[in-house]
């Protein structure tokens, strides 16, 4: 089930959860010489799928914003039998936002306790995440998925939800329903955010990097959709798109085919390089 606003702040704080309302592994998992390690994922993967890790460096006492954060840091990953093999070397994402992060990528070929071990400068930080079959886990569209047809609100239609959108001034991406935009001929970009409630200041910020894009979707033939993730201003109930997509966690950002097959998922945080680098792989 979807979270709610109360128990999206139980689980992150604005500095553990780095990008997201939520539904992310928030707690701090190692502290070397004042720098700790925060997952801003949830803390279990599919087993055998490739799948995105941003991981965020923070100060002592939990703040993300460091002085000099390192622009990269070396990746390994040990297997649950103690196995550890190079991931190499992760530069620092911060292009257009205010809180930078470390995508890794990986894949999870057996299913148990993973560790991802992170050298930053001279000190050497640890998270875990839990492999898992795709079964056993919460269901999010993913690529090769197809979006649910989804009545999602637009200007004409609020279909229950007040404000259709919280960022200020109101972005321009609420003219299509995403039901209507599946088979309407050209590429749909599909952003879960809620600018006004997002704990930590992220979802405002993306959804303004997408909409900084907006002649670029135009050019492209592209369907923009933003879905707020509340149905009204007391954020407690989450709105059908929130649960019909299965979504614990926000912002997230489906980057789909005509039919609404997803070519990629963007989770929890992204910068301008980032999703410039998923529209190169979408858009004609």
């Amino acid at each position: 089930m979807p979270l709610t606003r109360r128990q999206l702040l139980l689980t992150g704080t604005a500095a553990a959860a780095l990008a997201a309302c939520g539904g992310g592994s928030s707690e701090p998992k190692a502290k070397t010489d004042g720098l700790l390690l925060y997952a801003a994922f949830r803390p279990e993967a599919p087993v055998g799928q490739p799948a995105r890790f941003p991981l965020a460096l923070a100060a002592a006492d939990g703040s993300l914003d460091l002085d000099r954060p390192p622009a990269t840091i070396d990746v390994a990953l040990r297997s649950p039998d103690g196995t550890t093999t190079e991931l190499g070397t992760v530069k620092r994402h911060a292009r257009g936002i205010p809180r930078g992060y470390y995508p890794v990528h990986a894949t999870l070929p057996a299913a148990g306790a993973w560790t991802f071990v992170v050298t930053a400068g001279a000190q050497q930080l640890t998270t875990k995440v839990t492999a898992q079959p795709a079964g056993a886990l919460a269901s999010v569209p993913g690529p090769g998925d197809v979006l649910p047809r989804i009545p999602t609100p637009t200007v004409d239609n609020h279909r229950g939800v007040r404000p259709i959108c919280t960022r200020d001034p109101q972005c321009p991406f609420h003219a299509v329903s995403l039901d209507a935009a599946i088979g309407k001929g050209g590429p749909i970009v599909f952003l879960v955010s809620t600018p006004a409630y997002c704990q930590t200041a992220i979802c405002g910020p993306v959804l303004d990097l997408v909409v900084a894009r907006r002649s670029q979707f135009e050019a492209a033939g592209a369907t923009v959709i933003h879905a707020e993730v509340y149905v009204d201003d007391k954020a407690q109930q989450t709105t059908d798109a929130v649960n019909a997509l299965g979504l614990t966690y926000e912002p997230a950002l489906f980057l789909a085919a005509p039919d609404g097959t997803v070519n990629e998922r963007l989770d929890y945080t992204f910068d301008a390089t980032e999703l410039s680098e998923a529209l190169s792989r979408l858009l004609p």
